[in-house]
C-alpha cells in the first residue's frame, strides 16, 4: 500500500471538510498529531505523530504506527514491548491534519514509563495553581506501573532519565 494511493489530493476547502475523501494534511516537518484513546473506556493513552508512512502503515496493519521525533524513524508501537495497539477505529478531524485512534492495548499499557496511559499526572488549574510558588506541583493520577521498563526494554538507555 502507497500513500500516493490512498490519499486524495487537498484541493478546497469544502473537498477538505465534506468531502468523502482522505486527503490528509501534514506540517512542514511531514507530520500530523495522533491522539490515541482505549476503544472500550475512552481513556486518553497518548499523543504522538505521524508521517504519510506511519498513517500508511496503521491503515494497512490496522496496529498504530507513529513517527519518533527523538529517533527521526517510523515505530511501531509494542514492536519492542509486545504493548502493542489494534486500531478498532481511525478517525480524521474536520481539516483533516490530526487523527484520532481508538485502540485496543495489548498488556494494558501504552506509555513506556510504565503507566496506562501517558497521561498519568495532573496539572494545577485555577484556585490550586493561584496558591502555588515556584514550579507547579503534579499530582500522579497513576500510582502503580503496569509494566517494568527496564525489564520490558532491557538494555536500552532509560528515555526517562535526563
Amino acid at each position: 500500500m502507497n500513500s500516493k494511493d490512498i490519499f486524495g489530493p487537498r484541493a478546497t476547502i469544502e473537498q477538505v471538510e465534506e468531502g468523502s475523501e482522505l486527503a490528509p494534511k501534514f506540517d512542514a516537518y511531514g507530520l500530523m498529531p495522533a491522539v490515541t484513546t482505549d476503544y472500550t473506556s475512552g481513556e486518553l493513552l497518548m499523543h504522538g505523530y505521524m508521517n504519510a508512512e506511519a498513517l500508511t502503515k496503521t491503515i494497512e496493519t490496522g496496529e498504530a504506527h507513529y513517527f519518533s521525533r527523538s529517533r527521526q524513524a517510523l515505530w511501531h508501537k509494542g514492536a519492542t514491548s509486545g504493548l502493542t495497539q489494534k486500531v478498532v477505529e481511525l478517525m480524521v478531524d474536520d481539516d483533516q491534519d490530526c487523527v484520532w485512534l481508538r485502540v485496543d492495548v495489548a498488556g494494558g499499557a501504552s506509555c513506556h514509563v510504565g503507566y496506562r496511559s501517558c497521561f498519568y499526572r495532573k496539572v494545577p488549574v485555577a484556585d490550586d495553581a493561584a496558591n502555588a510558588s515556584g514550579p507547579l506541583p503534579l499530582e500522579f493520577t497513576e500510582t502503580e506501573k503496569v509494566f517494568d521498563p527496564e525489564v520490558v526494554y532491557p538494555g536500552v538507555p532509560n528515555p526517562t532519565k535526563l
